[in-house]
């Protein structure tokens, strides 16, 4: 697309035209729990989240703006865009991953707004820089701030944000703040402010006053009558905070201005805190906080994928995690974190741990625990991702760290997994085929079978997976007992699952009363992509049944990408539950579902599909040929979780950023087609690139050393490997321990 360009070797990405479909967002945070959501054409909006995911949010959506008034004509703009949509030129917006600045020129006055979040500071800072390129003197204004929201506490219904706080100006500190009273505030800064890093010649807490009746922020009754602020506060409703500077500019003058936004202790503290927060304003955007997102590097023949798996992939995994709070997506945003940062990766896994109970099955949900229904998958998820850890680090010692029971008491984490792999092996938990009982859902919230005793042969896979992982690392760990229970289990269940599931071209998605969903015979819904796609992860398929299998793969897979189902449901069926009553293509119901797309990319990898896991791959990074973001409208540098495949939106994205999509998009690129996957003893590296791929570089750390990979496709039908220098014996990468750099060159 031409009007935008990336640089994967900085992580940023340039927008030149204001009108992409949709806001380009950019996230902002830092690990105090503040972040800032940034749009391409400069809007902004902040929030507070805690540790526990209970967020409190500062302004109302996109409220965050920056206007600009020429005061001898009156006229009034914005850098971006936004709100005003009065046109600029030289528009651009770069996104970078600490910052994201948005600038332009009119009537000779370029005009610059960069945004970033400073460490540990629970604000924003908004740097404007102002240029007069007009070659005379000019007088400008600039009107900066918010509209307050300050909710997201738990409180009574006759309370709300509005009644609990008021707007104040604060004359020694150039701020308007939103101070509240909220006897339920739990955090060390309830109070919401605007500040200037210059004396403020005008403030704004009513926001009617700004905007009138009619006018709202594109049209506000202020500037376009040409007035200034009229220094007034509120309460109740409409509290905002905006400052307004008037500076003269000479003939090629240039001026900067900060603003922060964001949360304050008290006024007293605010006004204490202002001398430092003006010393250190430019700090957030010092080029090399970039790096942070920056341990996972890529140059390959595909430009897109430099894009997205530089930085972006990384960052947009961080992201995911921040707030997220369900054991089985973070337990697979964990397995993406083992690529570039194994101590959020424990991290993460510690909270899960903690909300599983002690008879093996996890919840789903906490904020704390809001979701009280079972469901069968999130116990799998989290077996599976200590696995990787420990294939990851080496550290079996994980194994005897002690961790809660959501129902009282703790244990091992041994102990965790044992009671995951009982409660998969309890009949109780079986249906009548033997098969795992579905529960109130699997992994696909949507298909929510109204049968208590429907069976999932998705989660029979998942089992036989999970199984086969603890078998490896039990016996690695001593207790060879378990080790062969669990080698039991996954036997006994893939030869019931073989049995029952296979319907002579696929395997069939679940059993129940109602009838089979998923078979040949269903009518609607008679594909589904997952139960193929985990029966090869799973290592499950008999010889005999590959071939079938990976022919009805290759004809359901369409040129847009994977359809988690198809065809989808015209209607709602009963028999099927909620996701049948989403529009035909929406969502789970026959969209392109991009989650499920890479577990059929990783499962394209696994047998050495080359082409298909890039084509598939190529399918859900977005600005492809078939997914362009001129028609998906969604950002170019991360995924999304759906394209649509309704008529009335035809490839059109479902949310992106917030997205398991993120972590197993990271993971089909490095672990998959690059083929650098973790074992015990090592990374083994066994590439699965395109054959049109001539070379391909990644780097990676590994056990505190930092290795530099080179692939050269020599067509040689084998791989072969030279470790620095020195041709190895097989494809294994073992552990270094001296925490240097090593060359690894691979050629197949």
């Amino acid at each position: 697309m031409s009007f935008y360009s990336s640089d994967a070797a900085a992580g940023t990405v340039t927008v030149r035209r204001q009108e992409t479909g949709k806001d380009w967002c950019n996230f902002l945070w830092n690990d105090g729990g503040f972040q800032c959501e940034v749009t391409h054409t400069g809007a902004s909006s902040s929030k507070f989240v805690s540790a526990t995911a209970e967020a409190i949010v500062l302004n109302e959506p996109k409220s965050g703006v920056v206007y600009f008034r020429d005061e001898e004509t009156r006229a009034y703009w914005n850098a971006g865009g936004w709100p005003s949509a009065v046109p600029v030129g030289e528009f651009r917006c770069i996104h970078g991953q600490t910052f994201s600045a948005v600038r332009s020129e009119r009537d000779g006055l370029e005009t610059e707004v960069a945004f970033a979040v400073p460490d540990a500071r629970p604000y924003e800072v908004r740097r404007v820089t102002l240029r007069n390129k007009s070659g005379r003197v000019r007088r400008v204004s600039v009107i900066a701030g918010t509209v307050f929201r300050m909710d997201g506490y738990a409180m009574p219904f006759y309370y709300n944000a509005g009644t609990t706080s008021e707007t104040k100006y604060l004359a020694d500190c150039s701020a308007v703040v939103c101070l509240s009273q909220n006897p339920y505030a739990k955090f060390d800064c309830p109070h919401g402010f605007v500040m200037s890093s210059e004396a403020a010649d005008a403030f704004e807490g009513y926001l009617d006053n700004f905007t009138g009746v009619n006018g709202g922020l594109t049209r506000p009754l202020a500037l376009e009558e040409g007035n200034d602020l009229s220094c007034s506060c509120a309460t109740v409703r409409a509290r905002c905070g905006l400052l307004q500077n008037k500076l003269t500019l000479a003939a090629g003058e240039s001026r900067t201005l900060y603003y922060f936004i964001g949360f304050c202790e008290s006024a007293h503290a605010l006004v204490g805190a202002r001398a430092a927060m003006l010393a250190e304003a430019e700090e957030p955007f010092a080029p090399e906080r970039a790096e942070r997102f920056g341990r996972l590097r890529t140059q390959c023949p595909g430009a897109r994928f430099n894009t997205v798996f530089n930085y972006w992939a990384e960052k947009q995994v961080r992201y995911c995690a921040i707030g997220k709070k369900a054991v089985r997506d973070n337990a697979q945003l964990a397995m993406g974190f083992l690529n570039f940062d194994t101590v959020r990766a424990k991290e993460v896994l510690a909270e899960c741990l903690a909300r599983q109970y002690r008879d093996g099955h996890c919840v789903l949900l906490w904020y704390p625990v809001t979701d009280t229904k079972l469901y069968s998958d999130p116990a799998f998820w989290l077996g599976w991702a200590v696995c990787e850890y420990i294939k990851e680090t080496g550290e079996f010692s994980f194994l005897d760290e002690e961790f809660p029971w959501l129902d009282g008491g703790g244990a091992s984490v041994a102990e965790h997994l044992k009671a995951a792999a009982r409660w998969y092996a309890d009949p109780a938990n079986a249906g009548p085929h033997g098969l795992p009982k579905l529960y109130y859902a699997d992994w696909n919230d949507a298909l929510n079978i109204p049968d208590e005793n429907a069976e999932s042969v998705f989660m029979a896979e998942c089992v036989c997976l999970l199984m086969r992982e603890f078998a490896e690392l039990f016996a690695r760990a001593g207790d060879e007992a378990f080790s062969g229970f669990a080698h039991a289990q996954r036997c006994r269940m893939a030869d019931r699952l073989n049995a029952c599931a296979w319907n002579g071209d696929y395997y069939v998605r679940a059993f129940s009363a109602c009838g089979t969903v998923g078979d040949k015979t269903s009518g609607y819904g008679t594909f589904y992509i997952n139960p193929q796609s985990f029966a090869v992860l799973a290592g499950v398929v008999p010889p005999d049944r590959v071939q079938p299998l990976l022919r009805s793969v290759d004809g359901a897979v369409t040129p847009e990408g994977v359809r988690l189902c198809s065809p989808p449901y015209p209607r709602y069926d009963a028999r099927v539950g909620r996701m049948s009553g989403m529009l035909p293509g929406v969502y789970e119901n026959g969209g392109i579902y991009n989650h499920a797309g890479c577990f059929k990319v990783m499962a394209d990898c696994a047998l050495g599909r080359a082409e298909e896991a890039y084509a598939s791959l190529g399918a859900i990074v977005p600005d492809g040929p078939r997914n362009p973001s001129e028609k998906t409208t969604v950002e170019p540098y991360v995924f999304v979780n759906c394209y649509l495949k309704h008529p009335a939106a035809d490839m059109k994205c479902g949310p992106s950023w917030q997205t398991g999509t993120s972590a197993w998009g990271l993971r089909c690129y490095y672990e998959g087609m690059l083929g650098i996957r973790r074992e015990y003893a090592g990374l083994r590296i066994s590439p699965c690139l395109p054959s049109a791929w001539e070379e391909a570089y990644a780097e990676r750390d590994y056990r505190g050393s930092r290795l530099r990979i080179f692939y050269k496709n020599l067509r040689l039908g084998s791989v072969r490997m030279r470790i620095d220098g020195a041709w190895a014996a097989g494809q294994l990468v073992p552990p270094f321990a001296d925490g240097g750099e090593h060359i690894i060159e691979v050629e197949f």
